[in-house]
C-alpha cells in the first residue's frame, strides 16, 4: 500500500484509523520509496525463470551471497569475468531476490553505459556525489539528515560493477563518508550500515592498497 495514496478524508469517511506519522518516518523520501517501487510478485517469477539458467560457477557465487545475507555474514564477493561471461545475468539474478523481499539494493557502475545495464543502476559518482579530482583526504557531498544520506542509511546491499575502472580513493571516499553519515569512526566495528551491508572494511581497505 502506498501511504501517500491514504488521505485522511477517506479514512474518516469509512471510520478507518489514521495512519502514525511516527510509523513511517521516511514516508516523504522520494530516493527511498522509488527503490521500494517494483512489482514484488514480477520479480519472484522473474527469479524463479532466470536462476534455473545460472550455470556452476553463477551458481556458486549466488549461493555465496545469499547464504551471506540470510546469515548476516559480511563479506565482500569481488566477481570477476571477461566480457560476455554473464555477470549482468547473475547480477540481475540476486536483484530479482533480495528486492522481491523488499531489500533496498543500490547498484552502481564506473560508467553510465554499465549502469544502464542493470537494472536500477546509477553513475558511482552520482548515486555516492563523489567528486571528479579526488585525492586521500577526500569526502563524498552527502550531507546528514538529507533524504540521501537517509538511502544510504536503508541500503541492504551495494552492487559496484566496474570496481577495477574506479581510484581507490572513490572507495576510501565512500567508505569515509558513511561513517560519517553513521557517526560511526570506530575502526574495531567493520561493518557500513550497522548490520546491514555485507561489506567488511577491513577487506576493502586491503582491496584498495591492491588498486
Amino acid at each position: 500500500m502506498d501511504v501517500n495514496l491514504y488521505p485522511i478524508s477517506i479514512a474518516m469517511d469509512y471510520n478507518l484509523p489514521l495512519l502514525d506519522p511516527s510509523l513511517f518516518p521516511n514516508i516523504n523520501n522520494r530516493l527511498l520509496l522509488e527503490k521500494l517501487n517494483y512489482d514484488t510478485e514480477k520479480l519472484k517469477i522473474n527469479h524463479d525463470r532466470m536462476i534455473t539458467n545460472l550455470n556452476l560457477e553463477q551458481s556458486t557465487i549466488y549461493n555465496e551471497v545469499l547464504t551471506s545475507v540470510n546469515n548476516n555474514d559480511e563479506r565482500l564477493f569481488f566477481v570477476y569475468g571477461h566480457g560476455g561471461t554473464e555477470k549482468t545475468y547473475l547480477y540481475e539474478t540476486i536483484l530479482s531476490r533480495l528486492r522481491s523481499e523488499w531489500l533496498i539494493i543500490l547498484v552502481v557502475a564506473s560508467s553510465g553505459i554499465c549502469s544502464l545495464l542493470l537494472s536500477g543502476g546509477r553513475i558511482v559518482h552520482s548515486r555516492f556525489k563523489i567528486s571528479i579530482e579526488i585525492d586521500k583526504n577526500s569526502t563524498c557531498d552527502i550531507k546528514k539528515g538529507t533524504q540521501l544520506a537517509a538511502l544510504k542509511r536503508e541500503t541492504f546491499l551495494i552492487i559496484w560493477d566496474e570496481t577495477p575502472m574506479n581510484h581507490r580513493h572513490c572507495f576510501e571516499a565512500v567508505d569515509r563518508t558513511l561513517r560519517d553519515i553513521l557517526e560511526n569512526n570506530s575502526i574495531e566495528n567493520d561493518k557500513f550500515f550497522g548490520e546491514k551491508l555485507y561489506y567488511l572494511v577491513e577487506i576493502l581497505d586491503k582491496y584498495c592498497r591492491w588498486l
